[in-house]
């Protein structure tokens, strides 16, 4: 097993080889550690500030579609990003943001999706690689260990970086992948260099349980609907809301039938 490189603080810098090609699918793995303590996005979008400034052609792309963050950090809405150009199509040009007046750009997650590996393992997002690394663009792709996804967007990575704290365990993902590994880093004793904490959207549950997500309040107002209705059916069905002309029968045969002629063991 490969060892990780020795932790840094992120005010040190981060370097990433370009090789004979300045395009590089670069994974930035967000920790347990780092995720709770909220600067994992911040220091994700400072990183491509940074590399920005030096002349790289960065895009950031956020691939922890179950969590959405990095919107937030840049005050922008998630709505069309990844998930839609990797699954439906969309064009980078649709879906690409400006950050920082157009010093780099960000793709954020997209519509919700039920497994994010399905993003991950589409034949479009493997041209979409090939098309970033053929124009020199170095890609940030933002991950956090132990999502959805996580392990198969690594495998389309060609370097890593860990977001990590000070003597903190290597996240699950990049084991067996330390040779990939070019940084282990995080912030300073002074935190100066990531920013303001994460907003609470880097710790919100995935969109399609909330009514933020694409077609959410209607979802939520057809649930609530169904809840009602479940909840009235069985107090009529126990004979708390009595309903004229309806007789108990049918309740005492749908018991017969669930405790006799039904039975789990046989």
């Amino acid at each position: 097993m490969a060892q990780l490189p020795q932790w840094q603080s992120l005010d040190a810098g981060v370097s990433v080889p370009n090789g004979t090609n300045p395009g590089r699918i670069v994974a930035v793995v967000a920790s347990e550690g780092a995720v709770e303590a909220g600067w994992a996005g911040a220091a994700t979008l400072d990183l491509a500030r940074a590399w920005s400034a030096a002349g790289e052609k960065v895009m950031v792309v956020d691939g922890a579609l179950h969590y959405p963050s990095l919107h937030g950090h840049v005050d922008t809405e998630n709505v069309e990003g990844l998930s839609d150009a990797a699954l439906f199509g969309l064009s980078i040009g649709r879906v690409a943001k400006p950050v920082d007046g157009g010093a780099f750009y960000l793709i954020t997650a997209g519509t919700a999706v039920a497994d994010a590996n399905a993003v991950a393992a589409s034949a479009r997002w493997g041209t979409l690689l090939g098309g970033f690394v053929e124009a020199g663009v170095k890609l940030l792709l933002f991950v956090r260990d132990g999502d959805s996804g996580c392990a198969a967007f690594l495998g389309s990575a060609s370097d890593i970086i860990v977001l990590a704290d000070a003597n903190e365990k290597a996240p699950a993902a990049v084991r067996e992948l330390e040779g990939m590994v070019r940084a282990v880093t995080g912030p300073g004793a002074g935190a100066s260099s990531v920013g303001p904490a994460a907003p609470a959207s880097e710790f919100r549950p995935p969109q399609e349980w909330t009514a933020s997500g694409p077609g959410g309040r209607r979802r939520i107002a057809l649930i609530g609907a169904a809840v009602v209705a479940l909840i009235v059916a069985l107090l009529i069905a126990f004979g708390i809301i009595p309903v004229p002309g309806l007789s108990p029968e049918p309740l005492g045969t749908v018991s017969g039938l669930t405790s006799g002629s039904v039975s789990v063991g046989g």
